[in-house]
């Protein structure tokens, strides 16, 4: 509870950082062309209640966006009935960077109205809330073990606390990749060949190195890579062997994180990306440069929910999918009852029929085009294709669910701590900048990052 409480004030006392970025990724400072697009503050939006929170049988559901809203909608009339479905009050707060605060003080609050019966909770902190008294163990909801058995193991493991607990479950998977423009991929690395490409591009000195020929090649109108900032998922949930703090609360920045510096180092002094951070304006236009006229890069971070919906035109039947260097995992949404739910047998419901029954993950992926957190479900999807609302297609009829049905396999989440989010997204990305550019070595920047997250997280030692 230490922990949790200290917590709860460092998501107050961050705000400002965090609410100038619409999107949950926070992008750090890279060069001083880019830092103008983060001063930008965004107005704390007011919560969007749907339903009558003071209704005396009221079944509040927290979110942040309307994705949960479009299953709500689209698929679980299919299995509760329609006094169920009348009963569920959906708040939407407007934003993840704003949903913790918000959560945290409902939480405080049991007699609120719009108290949760169930929460959602991103992957970035989750285990905050799992490793709390908060929520429950699904198996209190009537969920076995047989019910999980289709799950991939990695979202099982963000969901379950030090104690063997589940308490959070995820309906999609989202298994990391690259993505390649195929037009500038045939000009630049000469083939459009998915498998020729990996060889390519499968250790992160190929990486550097085909960084650096198409810089040149190109006269710098075209890189590899936006910014070294589009690597910091593939690090962070993917390459680590130990979590950013051990068992005595010391912090620990990982040797892949510090190849990450190295990495990041090599790229800027090569000139060989535009030093972009993610979602900033820069980076979204060169999705759409020709190479010639505009700037434009080859390669983005991406995964399952990024493939079909954020890539624009220009990649539709362009787009060629590889694994890269490194199996990891971005994004994904948790579903939780709390502790203090007033109907477990609803909450037991809605939690199996949006991330366990195999026919409502089927009817998941057609409403909304996720890539769903499910073995069976996917092996038919890939048999009898997908109903999928996105006509997004890759290059060559490259087929985006046959790519990602094993690239779950491999990927560690045992590391994932409730502070990742803030660590990974905010804090961490300043130290890799600042290495990159020179303006500090690595033993300083490693310093001044662990002094960072302890002014955040004061039960965090230095050490």
């Amino acid at each position: 509870m230490k922990k949790l409480f200290a917590l709860f004030l460092a998501v107050v006392m961050t705000l400002c950082l965090l609410a100038g970025c619409g999107k949950t990724e926070t992008p750090a400072p890279t060069t001083e062309e880019t830092k103008s697009e983060e001063t930008t503050e965004k107005k704390i939006p007011e919560n969007t209640v749907t339903g009558d929170p003071n209704a005396k049988d009221a079944f509040v559901v927290w979110g942040w966006n309307t994705d949960f809203v479009t299953i709500l909608e689209k698929v679980l009339p299919k299995y509760l009935s329609v006094d169920e479905l009348s009963r569920v009050v959906f708040v939407n707060a407007g934003g993840s960077d704003y949903y913790q605060d918000k959560i945290d003080e409902i939480l405080a609050d049991p007699s609120n109205a719009l108290y949760p019966d169930i929460m959602l909770l991103e992957v970035g902190y989750v285990q905050k809330y799992v490793q709390s008294d908060y929520l429950q163990d699904v198996s209190t909801l009537g969920i076995t073990k047989d019910d999980l058995a289709d799950m991939y193991s990695y979202n099982l493991d963000l969901g379950t606390n030090a104690a063997g607990a589940t308490k959070a479950l995820f309906w999609q998977a989202t298994p990391g990749c690259l993505q390649l423009r195929a037009d500038l991929a045939e000009k630049y690395l000469g083939t459009t060949d998915a498998a020729a490409l990996q060889e390519k591009l499968n250790t992160w000195d190929k990486v550097a190195a085909v960084a650096k020929q198409v810089n040149e090649a190109s006269g710098g109108k075209v890189k590899l890579l936006s910014g070294y900032d589009d690597l910091k998922y593939i690090f962070a949930n993917g390459a680590r062997t130990q979590a950013w703090y051990d068992k005595n609360d010391t912090l620990v920045v990982d040797d892949a994180m510090k190849q990450y510096m190295e990495l990041s180092k090599t790229l800027y002094t090569d000139q060989s990306t535009f030093n972009t951070n993610m979602w900033g304006t820069e980076w979204a236009a060169l999705k759409d440069g020709d190479g010639v006229n505009t700037e434009a890069c080859i390669a983005f971070c991406g995964c399952p929910w990024y493939t079909y919906w954020c890539l624009t035109n220009t990649w539709s039947s362009n787009c060629i999918l590889i694994q890269g260097p490194q199996a990891f995992y971005w994004g994904g949404t948790g579903l939780a009852a709390t502790a203090k739910c007033s109907d477990t047998a609803l909450a037991g419901k809605i939690l199996r029929y949006t991330a366990c029954d195999d026919q409502a993950m089927i009817d998941i992926n057609s409403a909304n085009g996720d890539f769903v957190n499910n073995k069976t479900a996917i092996a038919y999807i890939e048999a009898n294709g997908s109903g999928t609302t996105s006509t997004f297609k890759c290059y060559n009829d490259q087929s985006i669910v046959s790519f990602f049905a094993d690239k779950c396999e491999g990927i560690n989440a045992k590391l994932a701590k409730g502070e990742d989010q803030k660590i990974c997204e905010g804090l961490f990305p300043v130290a890799v900048t600042s290495y990159a550019n020179g303006s500090a070595d690595m033993n300083t920047a490693i310093s001044n990052f662990k002094a960072s997250v302890h002014d955040m997280y004061s039960y965090l030692k230095v050490g």
